[in-house]
């Protein structure tokens, strides 16, 4: 499994814990949590795609 794989998979991995955990709970928290896990989230999975991004050259 290269770096990227590994790394794109721990990320969805545990923010999708955060969303599970934002989804059973549904208190006001859980909502907050949910959001900030899924900005987070993108984010990393944005910079781990620019950070591991083959030149075309």
């Amino acid at each position: 499994m290269s770096k990227y794989r590994l790394f794109h998979t721990l990320i969805v991995v545990t923010f999708f814990g955060c969303f599970l955990y934002g989804v059973t709970t549904r208190t006001p928290e859980s909502f907050t949590v949910t959001i900030i896990g899924g900005i987070v989230g993108i984010g990393l999975l944005l910079a781990n795609h620019k950070m591991n991004k083959k030149s075309e050259t």
